[in-house]
Order: structure tokens, then C-alpha cells, then sequence
């Protein structure tokens, strides 16, 4: 039990740390689909903070679980859901100038890494714990840390060389 306490708490830091390098990232940048992207996936690391507090509260006793609590969990969005509040967001931010590539793949690169990390500790708390709950919930969290990570790097490859991404995602065969 102490062993999933210490990684509730990694847990929390780690969503933490998240939050503000996208919140901070999203601000600084001027580039239109960086800054919608990351600031959706801030939010989505508020919604993890949230749950995994209360999760961490349940561990302590300090506040006990509705019996349906995972329902809310289990459930994570698409990345075709995500993918929609970043284009609203985007949509708003279209009169933004554009910066350096350099600084915007160093932040998606760093983005990128907070996801992988996520996703590796989620993914041994899921496969370490014998509490099922801790199981289903950690399941869940890794496998939209995946998500998250395959949209940085999609907005990444689209951002560095948009005829390219186009190609791969219509499945362009080109001959001769």
C-alpha cells in the first residue's frame, strides 16, 4: 500500500509538472495550433489531477470512492474528441504570429517526454498493483497519455512538413 501511495503522489507531480509547462508553453508560443493543442491538453491534465487526488484521498481515508467512480475514468476521450477542442481553440487563436521551428519542436520534444513518462509510470502502477481499482484507474490514464503523445507528435509532423503529413494520412501511393 505504501508503494501505490509514493506513486499517487509521483502521479500528482507529474500531472503538476504537466500543467504548467503546457500553460506556460501554450502562452508563450504564437503559433496557432501549438497553442490550442497544448493548452487542450493542459486541461486534460487538470482532469487527471482531479481524479487522481481523489483517488489518493480514497487511499488515505480521507474521503471514500462512490461505488461508480471509475465509470467517469474508464471513459477517456478519443483523439478524435481531443482533437476537436483543440481545433475550437484554434479557431480563436488564428490571429496569433508565427515563431521559430526550432523553439516549437524543443517544447513539443519536452511535451512529448512528459507523455512518455506518464504513460511509464501509469502503465507499471497498472501492471504492479493488486488493487483493481488502482489497476482499471492507472489503465486508463496511460492509455490517454498514449493519446496524448501521438497527438504532439502528429501536430509536430504537421507543423515541421505539412505536404508530408497530408500524405500519410490520406495514404497517398505515389508512382513512376
Amino acid at each position: 500500500m505504501n508503494d501505490l501511495i509514493a506513486d499517487v503522489k509521483l502521479s500528482i507531480e507529474l500531472e503538476k509538472k504537466g500543467y504548467d509547462f503546457y500553460t506556460q508553453t501554450a502562452k508563450k508560443t504564437n503559433n496557432p495550433l501549438a497553442a490550442s493543442t497544448l493548452s487542450s491538453l493542459a486541461d486534460r491534465e487538470l482532469v487527471h489531477l482531479a481524479r487522481i487526488k481523489e483517488f489518493y484521498q480514497n487511499l488515505t481515508g480521507e474521503k471514500i470512492l462512490a461505488s461508480d467512480w471509475l465509470k467517469g475514468v474508464e471513459i477517456y476521450p478519443t483523439k478524435a474528441d481531443l482533437l476537436k477542442v483543440i481545433v475550437e481553440k484554434l479557431k480563436k487563436g488564428l490571429d496569433r504570429k508565427f515563431e521559430t521551428q526550432k523553439d516549437l519542436n524543443d517544447a513539443y520534444l519536452i511535451a512529448e517526454g512528459l507523455e512518455k513518462d506518464s504513460f511509464t509510470l501509469y502503465d507499471k502502477i497498472a501492471a504492479e498493483s493488486t488493487d483493481q481499482t488502482a489497476k482499471k484507474f492507472y489503465s486508463a490514464l496511460a492509455q490517454e497519455e498514449k493519446e496524448h503523445f501521438t497527438i504532439l507528435d502528429e501536430t509536430m509532423k504537421y507543423l515541421n512538413d505539412p505536404a508530408e503529413w497530408f500524405k500519410e494520412q490520406e495514404h497517398w501511393i505515389v508512382e513512376g
